[in-house]
């Protein structure tokens, strides 16, 4: 592989890795009683689809 190639299945794996956890917090959020660990699970959630936006864009 080149090290193009490389480097483009490297940001692939870091945008999945993202929205994966993404999920998680969303699904973690939905579970939940606590209203400040929503609020706090929700951010995160947010912040995960933000960077995995960002990684994609890198992609070519």
């Amino acid at each position: 592989m080149t090290c193009a190639g490389q480097q483009t299945a490297a940001v692939a794996g870091l945008v999945q890795w993202h929205l994966e956890e993404a999920g998680r917090a969303e699904r973690e959020a939905g579970n939940t009683s606590l209203p400040f660990r929503r609020q706090r699970l929700l951010s995160a959630a947010r912040y995960h689809r933000d960077c995995a936006e960002l990684a994609r864009e890198e992609l070519p």
